[in-house]
């Protein structure tokens, strides 16, 4: 099989041999790493997260629109769709002059809470989206269509 030149079969080098067969498994290796073996899609199910922000600008507020999408700015993760959006009065804090915690309205702000429909995998933590876990408290910056707001996710339920 090999001849006295360390040729095997008398055609191929036996270090070139080796040399291709050690990047050939490292490819193998890469390619297992980075591609993902699980079929998530069974585990998938649709999903209702709440958002809530206690002051948001009013010119930011009169922006959001029902059906346009929400997208997670950090994670560049579509979380879903608008389904529903309610604005009310801002809640914000402030501290007097005797350091007492007392709220505050403050005008041209306005508090704002979004339903949103997607599809993710619930586990006991939250929801995954696209890889990303969001449990209730989670804060985030997100695009709502032409706004960008900063929230947090009061609520995650499976859609009935």
């Amino acid at each position: 099989m090999v001849d006295k030149n360390g040729k095997l079969f008398g055609k191929i080098n036996l270090i070139d041999l080796l040399i291709v067969l050690v990047i050939l498994a490292l490819g193998i290796f890469v390619a297992m790493k980075v591609v993902n073996k699980s079929d998530d899609s069974a585990a998938l199910t649709q999903v209702r997260i709440s958002f809530f922000g206690e002051e948001t600008p009013d010119y930011v507020a009169n922006v959001i629109e029902k059906g346009t999408t929400i997208l997670d700015s950090k994670e560049n993760v579509t979380m879903g769709t608008i389904e529903d959006f309610e604005i009310g009065a801002p809640l914000g804090y402030d501290t007097n002059a005797n350091g007492e915690v007392q709220s505050v309205v403050r005008d041209g702000y306005n508090s704002v809470s979004i339903t949103a429909v997607g599809t993710g995998e619930l586990t006991e933590h939250g929801v995954t989206i696209d890889g990303v876990l969001y449990g209730v408290g989670h804060t985030l910056t997100i695009y709502a269509g032409k706004a960008k707001l900063y929230l947090k996710v009061s609520g995650i339920e499976p859609v009935a």
